[in-house]
């Protein structure tokens, strides 16, 4: 009897291979509070607009606080019934935190507002570099302001010389004088804060 071929006639099975899925890009994290502050602390430009801010913020509200008691002094105001020391320091306090928040959000915001000014024909006529930024806008309220205050006044005025039949002028000449200081150092100070925040900001923020 001749011998059995013996060879395996079975198919072989290929195991399974698993999907292969494309490589997933790695999602960037996002910062923590903690690390931005920590960024924005050590940005030269960031600290050097807050603390620009922050100082002459603080001399123009105490400058305007003083305005205020010497008006008062002469009875041209009843802002302030005495020289007030603590007013004036608070005023110092107030002007720096208010100015240091003004300086972060300047940081910020220049970019957008500068593109705006830019791009605005009218604007861009009258706002040319970074102290036109700072005291044209100032002046045009201001001027507004002193005039809506001054027809308060002459109102006022006309009302009292008619109660007191003329007795009155020269309180009412008072209030005419202390809005004249008041608007004549306002616009001082401002143009002074306006020329040296510029000053300092003009290397920092080219327009």
């Amino acid at each position: 009897m001749p011998p059995q071929d013996v060879t395996n006639t079975q198919t072989p099975v290929t195991p399974p291979v698993a999907p292969q899925t494309p490589p997933v890009a790695p999602v960037p994290s996002t910062p923590s509070p903690a690390f931005a502050m920590d960024s924005l602390m050590k940005d030269k430009k960031f600290m050097g607009t807050v603390k620009t801010f922050a100082i002459y913020g603080a001399i123009v509200s105490a400058a305007n606080a003083a305005i205020g008691v010497v008006l008062s002094a002469f009875h041209f105001s009843g802002s302030y019934s005495s020289i007030n020391v603590v007013a004036l320091v608070m005023a110092f306090i107030m002007g720096a935190i208010a100015g240091a928040i003004g300086g972060a959000l300047f940081f910020f915001f220049y970019g957008p507002i500068h593109n705006w000014v830019k791009a605005n024909a009218f604007l861009s006529r009258y706002i040319h570099d970074m102290f036109s930024l700072f005291w044209k806008p100032f002046l045009v309220g201001t001027v507004l302001s002193a005039a809506s205050g001054l027809l308060a006044i002459l109102g006022t005025s006309a009302s009292i010389i008619a109660l007191t039949a003329g007795y009155g002028a020269v309180s009412t000449g008072s209030l005419f004088i202390g809005w004249i200081i008041a608007f004549a150092a306002h616009v001082a100070i401002y143009y002074f804060y306006s020329k040296a925040v510029s000053s300092k900001l003009s290397p920092l923020y080219p327009w």
